[in-house]
């Protein structure tokens, strides 16, 4: 009975572009690890190992590595990580591929109508989450239009289309049919927080002083990439200084990624040293959370931050930009703030406004938080996924 029960588990691929932590490595990671083990025998796809590979392991998840597989374009690496993609799905026989990020989004359809093809095993469905559509990032006109071009194609070889905001919802309506796509809000668990003491001690040893209980500090959890838009937080953070220069403030971002050197020299350029860290990947960042007491993101694109939510369930006041799904999570001058994305002056204004309101960030935190419990819980992520690979197998 053990045995036939183990058969009938449904074989599901989680497929991403790189192991690292962001956003769409912890969705994948939530999906792999609380999908009923006893109905579904997963495994994690992706690139090159990284922090994700890491908690698959110490929570017993099988991950498989694709050779070649990484975020730049190299024509030879594509063509030997699309080779390895179509012999993966080959050898692992999947009843759903699930795949996540915009290039394995379309890299991985490809691969898996190949090894359809090869097999005649047409019955493999082909799932991709949008973690924010490549076409919407901060990119020259004839590049949105070529991803776009990419991303239609892509949707032609997917049987579902998951969206986790009402801005990609929209957007995927204009070139995929209706019943091809499902609207589902990201949830967390409720994390685990550290003292407002022990996390402020933390970002003490991070800064290398001590932080003194008046100081406010104002934090952010991100990729150090370009969608991010750290240097437009540091450009507000300089205009913020300009106009109140004794203010006892500092400004710690966790992360890390590509883009730290160019943040590493504006921060120079400014003269900001004392006054912003970069504070490099912290493990479990967000347990640190209680230790801010503002949490601002200047992204230039977003699906439904992760990072923002977990803030958010630590009753901090958000300013955020008005980009993807951050709409969603926050109403303006009830729950936060949101502003213009790449603009440092406005963000600096809404800046200067919390700092001077604690009773503001304290009505801003409570309502956030209230957003999360009420609207975001895990479950209400977990649940229709599960019911969307049954409607599909």
């Amino acid at each position: 009975m053990k045995e036939e029960e183990h058969v009938m588990r449904k074989k599901i691929l989680l497929c991403i572009t790189k192991a690292a932590a962001g956003g769409a490595q912890k969705y994948v990671f939530d999906l792999a690890t609380h999908l009923p083990a006893d109905r579904f025998n997963v495994a994690v796809v992706a690139g090159a190992p990284g922090p994700l590979f890491e908690c698959l392991h110490n929570s017993h998840i099988r991950t498989i590595l694709v050779p070649g597989l990484g975020r730049d374009i190299n024509t030879f690496n594509e063509l030997k990580a699309l080779f390895h993609l179509v012999r993966i799905f080959i050898n692992e026989k999947p009843d759903i591929i699930h795949l996540n990020s915009s290039k394995m989004g379309a890299m991985g359809a490809v691969a898996a109508c190949i090894a359809k093809l090869l097999t005649l095993r047409f019955k493999t469905r082909v799932i991709f989450t949008v973690h924010g559509w490549g076409f919407r990032e901060d990119r020259s006109a004839g590049a949105r239009a070529a991803i776009f071009g990419i991303s239609w194609i892509s949707a032609r070889f997917h049987n579902h289309v998951i969206t986790i905001n009402k801005a990609d919802y929209k957007d995927s309506k204009a070139f995929i049919p209706h019943k091809k796509i499902s609207l589902i809000t990201l949830g967390i668990s409720a994390p685990s927080f550290l003292s407002r003491e022990h996390a402020r001690t933390f970002f003490s040893q991070k800064i290398g002083s001590p932080v003194n209980e008046g100081t406010l500090l104002l934090g952010v959890t991100a990729e150090l990439t370009k969608n991010k838009g750290l240097h437009y937080l540091i450009d507000a953070l300089h205009h913020v200084f300009l106009s109140s220069p004794q203010a006892d403030i500092h400004c710690v971002i966790m992360g890390e990624g590509e883009e730290r050197n160019q943040l590493t020299d504006r921060i120079k350029a400014l003269r900001l040293e004392d006054k912003v860290t970069l504070a490099g990947f912290v493990t479990d960042a967000y347990a640190y959370l209680p230790g801010f007491d503002l949490f601002v993101l200047s992204s230039l694109k977003e699906g439904l931050p992760y990072a923002m939510m977990e803030a958010m369930s630590a009753k901090l006041p958000i300013i955020a930009s008005h980009v993807g799904g951050i709409p969603d999570l926050i109403t303006h001058q009830e729950s936060g703030l949101l502003t213009a994305a790449k603009d440092p002056r406005v963000l600096a204004g809404c800046i200067e406004r919390l700092i001077s309101s604690p009773d503001e960030r304290r009505s801003f935190g409570n309502r956030a938080q209230q957003t999360i419990t009420a609207k975001h819980s895990l479950e209400r992520m977990i649940d229709p996924t599960i019911q969307l690979y049954d409607q599909l197998t």
